[in-house]
């Protein structure tokens, strides 16, 4: 467990709140605030990721005798702040066994440079984590196997350092031991820290992989390949499963179009299980992606039908959200919680964020937070979150109230998904509800233009 969420811990009081309502630090299934929205998230259940890795939703046992040279890749497509990485958390504990997979989560903020990223980067790193996952357990596998690849990666290296000493720069230094997991793991972690490092570098490494890609990928498919026989000769798993975490945190839209979308077929060459999160701008892709893999949408929780009805079941589990986080008696009554969780949206993390501004006003000498607090930091936030609200984007809002007012769905177009990415809308079930975020509702500008 990480430093971060060893120290999260719940709020009892207002000087806590803050560290208590971080939503930049995921929260794993064994942590005192995790809480399970799987059953209320409308047409979405966990059981269609399980079935789709060809895994029983209830014994979590892989079938793989029915699907031998299959490789599942999937994307898992949600807007931000829906707990898609809690979700993953959760999945991957359950998936971790010996009848199932040996899952290796890799989270792309975790080493790989944000600002400066590719699918090759993702490539090295995948196999940095499968290494440092390996060398926890007791493998007996040839030495050949994994001196092969090594020596191939040395290869490309050497290749990196002749270009880089010609222009005079610093090489990449790699020390030439006997090939061992420890041994590989040194050269994968080199290259990963020089991908994250001076963009000319990462730019040579990139380039020497890329152009031998197809050798790469036949190398990396037969060394998960052997380490899955070896993983089911020693009753550890059956199989790896990756999960790639992250990508919605890179800089910018075109780093996440250039790793999916221009990738598309070096991602089809490499044979491994692998769950993706997809970012919401690149939802509207689903049926390019639908060629070669599996997209399962993963939407916000659902409190409010389309005809206003509150889903209680849903409040409800906020309520436990919300308290598991920050003590009951921080608040001045469950009313003001159930207020706080309907302008949250079903949202984990903008509910979140309502409770960081209602805390902002609280009274450190009352050591609660009250409905007036809670009030203020909606006023606070609604005024943020519509300032750059266009025009035409309260055109569509209008048309998008009238809709649901009239319960008829509404046919997609880039203005939407616009919307959609700034949250300034919210999507639910699987993709044919929507609603203006309460925090933009809350709004003067919104109250004026729409009502």
């Amino acid at each position: 467990m990480s430093a971060d969420l060893i120290s999260y811990k719940k709020a009892k009081t207002l000087i806590e709140v803050d560290n208590a309502v971080r939503f930049d630090v995921a929260v794993t299934p064994d942590h005192e605030f995790y809480t399970d929205f799987s059953d209320v998230r409308g047409d979405f259940e966990d059981r269609m990721i399980y079935k789709t890795l060809n895994v029983n939703p209830r014994t979590f046992v892989f079938n793989r005798e029915a699907n031998l040279g299959n490789k599942i890749t999937l994307f898992l497509a949600g807007m931000r702040g829906s707990g898609k990485t809690s979700e993953l958390a959760k999945i991957a504990k359950k998936l971790h066994n010996k009848d199932c997979f040996f899952c290796i989560t890799c989270n792309l903020d975790d080493g790989l440079d944000l600002n400066d990223m590719e699918y090759m980067d993702i490539l090295i790193f995948q196999l940095e984590r499968l290494f440092e996952e390996l060398k926890k357990v007791d493998l007996s596998f040839d030495k050949e196997v994994i001196g092969s690849l090594q020596d191939w990666f040395s290869e490309r290296v050497e290749e990196v350092n002749k270009v880089i000493k010609k222009e005079g720069g610093f090489e990449v230094e790699i020390e030439a031991k006997t090939p061992s997991l420890l041994s590989f793991l040194g050269i994968a972690a080199k290259l990963k820290a020089n991908l994250a490092g001076s963009k000319e570098n990462a730019d040579k490494i990139r380039t020497a992989f890329k152009n031998n890609f197809t050798t790469f990928a036949r190398k990396f498919n037969e060394f998960v390949e052997y380490i899955n026989i070896v993983l089911r000769n020693d009753n550890i798993a059956q199989e790896i499963l990756f999960i790639v975490d992250g990508l919605e945190k890179t800089a910018t839209t075109d780093i996440r179009k250039k790793i999916i979308l221009e990738e598309t077929n070096r991602i089809r060459q490499i044979k491994a299980h692998t769950i993706f999160t997809l970012p919401i701008e690149l939802m509207p892709q689903t049926q390019r992606l639908k060629s070669f893999s599996t997209v399962v949408s993963f939407p916000f929780v659902k409190i409010r039908e389309k005809n206003g009805t509150l889903v209680e079941k849903a409040i409800e589990r906020f309520q436990e959200f919300t308290y598991r986080r920050i003590d009951q008696s921080l608040f001045d009554s469950p009313d003001t919680v159930r207020k706080a969780i309907l302008f949250g949206g079903g949202s984990p993390r903008e509910l979140l964020r309502v409770l960081e501004y209602a805390n902002m006003y609280a009274d450190e000498d009352i050591n609660q937070i009250t409905i007036r607090d809670l009030d203020t930091g909606i006023k606070k936030l609604a005024a943020e979150t519509s300032q750059y609200i266009s025009a035409a984007d309260l055109e569509k809002l209008k048309v998008l109230k009238e809709a649901n007012d009239a319960g008829r769905y509404i046919p997609f177009d880039d203005g939407w998904q616009d919307l959609l990415e700034k949250l300034i809308v919210l999507e639910y079930n699987d993709g044919t509800y929507k609603r203006v975020n309460p925090i933009v509702e809350a709004s003067p500008l919104y109250q004026q233009y729409v009502g």
